[in-house]
C-alpha cells in the first residue's frame, strides 16, 4: 500500500479548516441579526415610580406632560444597548419643564423645553436632559446633557423610532418601536448592513453619569 505523500497532509486540513471558518460566519451572521433585533425595540420598567405622567413621541415629534421618579429601573436606556438597570429614573413633561428657569435655576431656553428625563433628582450629581424643544426631538444633544454618546447614524434612526410611556402614580412604563432598525434587521439577512453595526458589541444599560470613565 502507498504511504501517504507529505504533500497530501496539508489538503487533509481543508475541509475542517473550510468547515470552522463555515461555522464562525454563521455564528456571526446570526449574532448580528439578533443584535439588530435587539435595537428594533425599546423597554423601561421603573417600580415604585412616584409622580403621574405620560410621554409620546413619533418620529421626530415628542410631547410630555407631568413627571415622575424612581430609585431605580430596568430595561434599556437607548436602542442600542443590552438591557439592564437604567440610568433614567425621571422624566418631566409639561408645564414642569418651562418652570425649570424659575424653580430650578436652569437656562432660560429651558422655557422651549417641553420634555426632559435624566437620573433620580435626589443624586448629588442629577441630572436633567432636555429630550424635546417645542415638540421636536432633541437627538442632537443641543441642551449637551446626553449621557450616552451616539453616533451621526443612531441619531439619525432615533427619528424613526415611536414610543410611548406612562407613570400612573406607583411605576413607569416606557415602550418603543424602531422603524428604521427593522429595516436594518429585515434587510441583514440579504448582507445588506444600513447602519454599519454588524459585529459591534452593544454596550450594557450601566447606570454611568456624564464624565464617568
Amino acid at each position: 500500500m502507498r504511504s501517504p505523500d507529505r504533500r497530501d497532509r496539508p489538503r487533509r486540513w481543508l475541509a475542517p479548516a473550510a468547515l470552522l471558518l463555515f461555522a464562525t460566519s454563521g455564528c456571526n451572521y446570526l449574532r448580528a441579526r439578533v443584535d439588530d433585533l435587539g435595537d428594533c425595540f425599546l423597554y423601561r420598567l421603573n417600580q415604585h415610580a412616584i409622580g403621574i405622567a405620560a410621554v409620546a413621541k413619533v418620529g421626530p415629534a415628542e410631547v410630555a406632560v407631568g413627571g415622575w421618579y424612581s430609585d431605580y429601573g430596568w430595561g434599556k436606556d437607548t436602542w442600542w444597548q443590552r438591557p439592564g438597570y437604567v440610568l433614567t429614573n425621571h422624566g418631566v413633561g409639561m408645564p414642569f419643564t418651562t418652570l425649570g428657569p424659575l424653580g430650578y435655576g436652569q437656562s432660560w431656553a429651558r422655557f422651549l423645553c417641553t420634555s426632559s428625563a435624566g437620573n433620580h433628582p435626589g443624586d448629588p450629581r442629577s441630572f436633567d436632559d432636555a429630550r424635546a424643544w417645542l415638540g421636536l426631538s432633541d437627538v442632537f444633544d443641543l441642551d449637551d446633557q446626553a449621557p450616552f454618546r451616539l453616533s451621526t447614524a443612531q441619531k439619525v434612526s432615533d427619528l424613526f423610532g415611536v414610543e410611548v410611556g406612562v407613570a400612573p402614580i406607583l411605576w413607569n412604563v416606557h415602550l418603543g418601536v424602531n422603524v428604521a432598525e427593522i429595516a436594518d434587521f429585515l434587510l441583514g439577512f440579504v448582507f445588506v448592513d444600513v447602519f454599519f453595526d454588524d459585529g459591534r458589541v452593544r454596550p450594557p444599560t450601566i447606570p454611568v453619569l456624564p464624565g464617568d470613565g
